[in-house]
């Protein structure tokens, strides 16, 4: 056989230490997708203007303004606002984090698992064809990034309740004394709510994006240079969604986390008040 089939592995592998901490290839990856980040936000700061000129700033102002209306749609202007700046990182992040396992020679260019020399997997035939350890491997098919992704929603959605409705109104939803046992255990319910998001958050992120993976290596192998071509297409639109639905999700929660029990019938309240008023002033000025 020209090719074997590769490795499949859920671990990422180690490629070197740096003192006691060991680098893996997922690593690597991450910090590519961070320097992604940080080069869109250079480059949208830099073409900063009130008048947007050229593709390039016109194409990140949509970006922005597209998120910034989700937020302000689901958390209202103000808490919208506020929570912009960490949706639309995760998002920018989890999207150049998917957007990875696109790039060609991606997880065919390392090191031989065998005689250790760098090699591309290309150039591999027969028994060696999959003995390669590659330098970069998508960071979203690492189960570590996605639950300290998963850690910093969760956290972030604590600490905007927080700081917004104070340690008492907080504390309130999970450890609702006043309304006696039920009230107790729905909100342990809710507390433990709050951890099964991390598992959630996280297991979704790396099971979509590490079965694409999977998936491109497979056709590589029985269809090479063709073969992995509608798949591509297909991981285009998976690995916007998922970024799309980590974000949003993570928007949706740090809303309802900063919603005190009871504000809802306060709005409805008041949208039924402000209805009747407007119907009052408009019967006096026909009369």
């Amino acid at each position: 056989m020209l090719w074997n089939l590769p490795n499949i592995e859920i671990a990422p592998e180690t490629l070197f230490f740096i003192g006691p901490i060991p680098i893996s290839n997922t690593l690597l990856a991450t910090w590519f997708a961070i320097l992604v980040v940080l080069a869109f936000g250079f480059i949208a700061k830099r073409n900063l203007s009130l008048v947007p000129r050229g593709t390039v700033a016109n194409f990140f102002e949509w970006i922005f303004e597209q998120i910034l209306n989700l937020c302000e749609e689901v958390a209202g202007r103000e808490r919208g606002r506020r929570f912009f700046p960490l949706v639309c990182t995760i998002f920018m992040f989890v999207l150049a984090a998917n957007y990875l396992e696109l790039v060609p020679f991606v997880e065919s260019i390392g090191t031989t698992t065998g005689p250790v020399h760098p090699v591309a997997g290309i150039f591999l035939f027969g028994s060696d064809s999959n003995m390669i350890k590659p330098w970069v491997r998508p960071a979203s098919t690492d189960l570590n990034m996605t639950i300290g992704l998963a850690l910093i929603s969760v956290i972030a959605t604590q600490f905007y309740g927080f700081r917004l409705l104070g340690p008492k109104l907080q504390l309130g939803r999970y450890f609702a004394l006043r309304d006696g046992p039920i009230g107790l255990f729905v909100g342990m319910l809710e507390a433990v709510l709050e951890l099964a998001r991390i598992i959630s958050f996280s297991f979704r992120l790396f099971g979509n994006i590490f079965a694409g993976d999977v998936l491109l290596l497979v056709m590589a192998f029985l269809i090479p240079a063709l073969g992995p071509v509608p798949f591509l297409l297909l991981e285009v639109l998976i690995g916007l969604v998922q970024a799309f639905v980590f974000s949003m999700l993570t928007l949706v929660f740090m809303t309802l986390g900063t919603t005190a029990h009871g504000d809802e019938e306060h709005h409805e309240e008041a949208h039924h008040e402000e209805a009747r008023h407007s119907e009052v002033a408009v019967v006096e000025k026909a009369a």
